[in-house]
């Protein structure tokens, strides 16, 4: 079952990513992400995917996103139904 992505118009503003606390989401090149932490470290992950979050380059592994990128700080609301 695919994640579903419902996107409504908004005025908020672009942001840099470290500006974010974890937990927040955000926008970036039409992915959602989230920014998490693991040892003190924190870090983007794509909502979708679970993998760390990188910028999109020719190459599919392109350099991962700097804290100093513009991201869109967005409001996530997941909701899921039990099927089976």
């Amino acid at each position: 079952m695919a994640i579903k992505i419902n996107r409504e118009k908004n005025e908020r503003k672009m942001v840099r990513l470290y500006s974010l606390a974890v937990g927040d989401t955000f926008l970036y090149d039409n992915r959602v992400g989230i920014i998490a932490s693991r040892n003190g470290e924190d870090f983007p992950i794509e909502l979708t995917t679970g993998r760390e979050m990188r910028c999109r380059t020719e190459d599919p592994c392109g350099p991962f996103l700097g804290f100093d990128t513009t991201v869109l700080p967005v409001e996530v609301e997941l909701s899921f139904r039990v099927v089976g």
